[in-house]
């Protein structure tokens, strides 16, 4: 996907805590900051442990490098960011990974910890006898992708942290590094703070503040089977609509993907604590809110054809639609221009307020 070019936009094109109508989402979600500048030495995001927040890993360690100006080590760092990123999600046992892209004097650090309950050492980098890594047949996935951490970095290794555990590669400049295979060093648990986000320059953290949970797991199983079926139906070359629409609604949850496990995960935790509203968190690029619009046409569309009978998924509730439509204000509002939050709550007292006072 291109990337949009960023213009600044005057406050008073949205006036905060309001609703957008879908014109006003269409106009707005076209519009981003003129934020591609400097950037922090040390970046971090909070993804699902799913192995489809890889994509999400990678692009975020290559806007984080492209902001630092610092391309050099785009292809060490994306290869790494996807080894490290696979390995936690289909091993680690862990709710959420926490990837970390740090700028220092003689190197840059990838490094992707995770919060599930297995310790350091059952990071391994399997190789052949005598540490060659060339057999790769005798080797599963996941032994090769360890191997390859260890041949691209200048040195890497495992570490407890008050999480779980992180695993870190030092990426040393391309013309000086050897590319032979180095085991992982394993050093004492750290009991530092925990990081907070910091993104990169074109992206943003958006909060679903006091979002329902039972509701929010709901619509997110609603959009699944509608996603099935579309595909179901996507092989009927006579169901020419229902094609194009199945083309349409998996071309655009592509990109975001990430940032929808990212909230689905926070919401799953929540349910098992008990909880009935939590603070989703999700970091995106900006230009994700564009295709959020978008979808959220593509599924309304989809509802219809619900409502007409051309599909067996129910049409979603009035409950699920109304969440739908405020989840796609609080990401575009927030994402284009810095809206502050406003809680699942609110949001609906001013729906109903709105109602009563239509004739």
């Amino acid at each position: 996907m291109s990337r949009a070019v960023a213009r600044p936009m005057a406050r008073s094109t949205l006036r905060l805590g309001s609703r957008l109508n879908l014109d006003d989402v269409v106009r707005l979600s076209g519009l981003a900051f003129l934020s591609m500048g400097s950037a922090p030495g040390k970046l971090h995001v909070r993804l699902a442990a799913d192995a489809a927040s890889v994509s999400g890993a990678r692009r975020f360690v290559v806007d984080g490098l492209s902001a630092w100006g610092d391309t050099r080590f785009v292809d060490a760092a994306e290869l790494v960011a996807s080894e490290l990123t696979t390995n936690a999600a289909l091993h680690a046992r862990a709710d959420f990974i926490y990837v970390t892209l740090e700028r220092r004097t003689t190197c840059v650090r990838v490094s992707v910890e995770d919060d599930g309950p297995l310790g350091a050492d059952v990071v391994q980098a399997r190789t052949q006898a005598g540490g060659d890594a060339s057999g790769w047949t005798e080797l599963d996935a996941t032994g090769r992708g360890m191997a390859i951490v260890g041949m691209v970095a200048g040195c890497w290794g495992v570490d407890e942290t008050a999480r779980g555990k992180q695993v870190w590669a030092e990426l040393v400049d391309p013309d000086d590094a050897l590319h032979s295979f180095g085991e992982p060093l394993r050093t004492r648990p750290t009991t530092g703070s925990l990081a907070s986000d910091q993104l990169p320059p074109g992206w943003v953290m958006v909060r679903l503040a006091q979002c329902p949970v039972a509701l929010s797991l709901q619509q997110d199983r609603h959009l699944d089977e509608l996603v099935r079926e579309l595909q179901l139906l996507s092989v009927d070359e006579g169901s020419g609509q229902s094609v194009a629409l199945a083309d349409e609604i998996r071309g655009l949850l592509v990109s975001p993907t990430h940032a929808r496990l990212t909230g689905r995960r926070a919401a799953e935790r929540a349910r098992e604590q008990g909880k009935e509203v939590v603070d989703v968190d999700m970091a995106m690029p900006r230009e994700f809110s564009e295709l959020i619009v978008q979808l959220q046409e593509a599924v309304t569309r989809a509802d219809q054809l619900c409502k007409d009978g051309q599909l067996l998924t129910l049409a979603s509730p009035p409950d699920v639609q109304e969440l739908r439509a405020w989840m796609t204000h609080e990401i575009v509002a927030q994402a284009t221009c810095g809206a502050p939050p406003i809680p699942w709550a609110e949001w609906q007292g001013k729906a109903t307020s709105a109602s009563i006072g239509r004739p």
